[in-house]
């Protein structure tokens, strides 16, 4: 009995070995360089690592930070929060304090200083990567351990690399692998199980000092739980992602993922909550008036929907003056937008348990409110005093600008050619360009709003405009529905409560489901924490209406910064400006994502062929979801009108309009 267990441990280990995710090779950059874009260096820490309150990562905190790296061997390994061992999955290294070193200095040169609470910050003490943040236990649901999540900087975070710099932005696309992440992760839970000395390593560190025997085989149970848990779930989703399309580098399905986290996770596994909590009895944190006694009354699987629609990491600044903030303008508050990215990350949210107040949540709605103020700035047309601009601007996160010194100067006639050629076939979509002396951005009354009662204006990114991309992610919205308990006071739209009669639940579009729930959820939290004032209320949620619309298409945003962008179109399907500028079918059909290198001629990440290189990921454009089509320069009419100047650009014209893209 005694060898046949040996022979099992040994063989799942050889399996566990097997699994484990083929990384691209480490950074060779031997220094660094954050880009100058209106924050001083605190506010950049702060931003990379405060809280929304979310638990991305399914297990505590002090577990996260106690594992080791999934390789073989009896000895310790290495840790698996290593910041370079996280840099082979895309994640930027930070550090435990503000750094002091000339490259992670900041200044702010526009607007005023930005504010933000530290009461809820429990900074970044193990020195963990952009984007991860710590949950202190008492600011969560269930009161019994510290979480660990993603914050919106781990994936709007960019950085390259040219020669021997790491070049990091702030709010440009991430080019992590989250899929690949996860699998480490899990892998790394497994080999704590199995590999000899492994558990008791992982114990000393988590349990510290004088824990007894008991106390390792309760965290012994509790690892074994949390693993058959996963591993129950992986098996699950094993079953229904059959038609998945691999995400990879540089992108995430994010509004399939937040469905599946929101309205299938959250009924599976409903938050337990202490007994010692007080219920709360305010207007938007209550209980159900009717709760049914035999549950939902569907199966939460009902809800999920595969992972077919990846899209490219948005870049994020300049959005907060949008009138519709979402990347594809289907989401115009903020609040709604920043906290349903929380709960998509797997904030804790009560929408299953009718014995405990409804949308109360994790969500630290104030720290989601202040990455706004710091991401927004100040009123760009207007000055601290009230009175107006003269010469408005963004006054907070600012495009980064083409860095001369690093990839070399700009060619002035090239330029100049390339500015003729955007006004002509780029403007009508695009724009003004923002930074232009003869500020004709911020002068164009068909593009801002009239200002509204405090005196704000949002840059109309509505129309959506429909170039012929790959509709996989617009589908989204416009066609996904999904059931929701009655108990949860969602209105009807999808069905008519008379079509719902004699159910304990009714269809919902995804998207007024997800809608409400955020708003919901806002508004619990706005009563416990004496947000009473509808004027505070409508500050706090941007001062925009909670509209969603639908819609197979995308806002033509302005191109500040738009080098630092790659890979481009909405789901990053052509890896840089020249080959965006080509006519669909001479764009690279397959192209290899997780190499870091910039090229700054082509503009993007290093163009490499299949096959790729051990560890990066395959990008083929011919399976749905990944199409390259669209935006096309072209002679001919396409998709029933104009399409972006009905032009064939000439090979000097693309390289002409590539160093003017530069300059933006």
């Amino acid at each position: 009995m005694k060898s046949s267990r040996v022979f099992i441990a040994i063989f799942t280990l050889v399996l566990l070995q097997a699994c484990a995710p083929t990384l691209p090779e480490a950074t060779t950059a031997t220094n660094y360089q954050w880009l100058e874009q209106n924050w001083t260096a605190k506010e950049r820490h702060w931003f990379h690592h405060a809280s929304q309150g979310t638990a991305t990562l399914p297990v505590p905190y002090k577990w996260f930070v106690s594992l080791e790296q999934p390789t073989l061997g009896l000895r310790k390994q290495a840790d698996f929060k290593d910041s370079q061992y996280l840099s082979r999955f895309g994640f930027i290294p930070s550090s435990e304090e503000v750094p002091t070193e000339p490259g992670y200095s900041g200044q702010r040169k526009y607007g005023s200083i930005v504010y933000y609470s530290e009461k809820t910050y429990a900074g970044n003490p193990d020195g963990l990567p952009v984007g991860f943040a710590k949950t202190e236990a008492k600011h969560t649901l269930e009161k019994t351990d510290d979480l660990i999540g993603f914050t919106c900087a781990a994936c709007h975070t960019g950085h390259m690399e040219y020669k021997e710099t790491s070049i990091r932005i702030d709010g440009g696309p991430a080019i992590t692998n989250l899929g690949k992440f996860r699998e480490a992760l899990v892998l790394a839970l497994a080999y704590t199980k199995y590999v000899p000395f492994r558990f008791d390593r992982f114990a000393d560190k988590v349990l510290e000092a004088d824990h007894t025997e008991a106390d390792r085989d309760r965290l012994k149970a509790k690892l074994d739980a949390r693993l058959d848990a996963i591993l129950a779930v992986a098996g699950k989703l094993k079953e229904l992602d059959k038609d998945a399309v691999e995400e990879g580098f540089a992108r995430l399905d994010a509004l399939n993922r937040i469905g599946n986290q929101v309205f299938v996770t959250n009924f599976l596994n409903p938050p337990k909550f202490p007994e010692s909590e007080k219920p709360k009895t305010s207007a938007n944190c209550k209980l159900p008036e009717k709760a049914p006694k035999e549950g939902f009354g569907f199966d939460p699987w009902d809800n999920y929907r595969t992972t077919n629609a990846p899209v490219n990491f948005p870049h994020i600044w300049s959005t907060s003056w949008f009138d519709w903030v979402q990347y594809d303008a289907s989401i115009k508050q903020p609040m709604v937008r920043n906290a349903g990215e929380a709960l998509g990350v797997s904030a804790q949210l009560n929408i299953a348990e009718p014995t405990h107040p409804l949308y109360d949540s994790s969500v630290l709605v104030r720290d989601v409110r202040d990455m706004e103020k710091l991401l927004a700035g100040d009123n760009p047309f207007l000055k601290t005093n009230g009175q107006p601009e003269e010469d408005p601007h963004f006054k907070g996160l600012r495009a980064p600008k083409w860095p001369d010194d690093l990839f070399g100067g700009t060619d002035e006639d090239k330029v100049a050619n390339g500015r003729k050629l955007y006004m002509e076939l780029c403007m009508g979509c695009h724009g003004h360009p923002v930074n232009e002396d003869t500020g004709n951005f911020w002068k164009d009354g068909k593009r801002w709003t009239p200002p509204n009662d405090v005196g704000e204006r949002y840059y109309k990114v509505k129309p959506v405009i429909d170039v012929g991309t790959d509709p996989a992610q617009g589908e989204v919205l416009l066609l996904r529905s999904l059931k929701v308990p009655k108990f949860l006071g969602l209105k009807f739209d999808k069905e008519t409560e008379k079509e719902a009669e004699g159910r304990t639940w009714h269809q919902k579009w995804f998207g007024t489901a997800l809608a409400e729930t955020v708003q919901k959820t806002a508004d619990c939290w706005y009563d416990d924490n004496g947000i009473i004032d509808e004027k505070e209320r409508a500050a706090w949620n941007g001062n925009r209406e909670n509209e969603i619309q639908a819609g197979v298409g995308y806002k033509a945003r302005p191109l500040n910064g738009i080098w630092a962008t790659a890979p481009f179109l909405h789901n990053g399907s052509v890896p840089n400006l020249y080959s965006l500028l080509l006519p669909a079918d001479e764009r690279p059909k397959k192209f290899c994502l997780g190499n870091r290198k910039f090229d700054p001629v082509k503009v993007g990440y290093v163009f490499e062929e299949p096959p790729c290189p051990p560890g990066t990921f395959e990008l083929d454009t011919t399976i749905p979801g990944n199409s390259n089509a669209g935006h096309e320069f072209t002679d001919a009419l396409a998709y029933g009108f104009k399409i972006v100047g009905n032009k064939r650009l000439t090979e000097a014209q693309r390289w002409d309009l590539i160093e003017y893209l530069k300059t933006l």
